[in-house]
């Protein structure tokens, strides 16, 4: 028997709150993005027009 792997993408209007959903359901903990002390500062950073992307 072998073993296949395989990688499912989401594409999304919402990433953020998807990738919290995923984080909460695997038990999972985003590191904060070099520079910043969470996502949300990072996302804050960015100009209005990339935010969410």
């Amino acid at each position: 028997m072998s073993i296949k792997q395989f990688q499912v993408t989401f594409d999304c209007g919402q990433p953020v709150r998807v990738a919290r959903f995923w984080c909460e359901v695997l038990h999972y903990v985003l590191s904060p993005p070099k520079s910043y002390t969470t996502w949300d500062d990072y996302e804050r950073s960015q100009p209005a027009e990339e935010r969410g992307t």
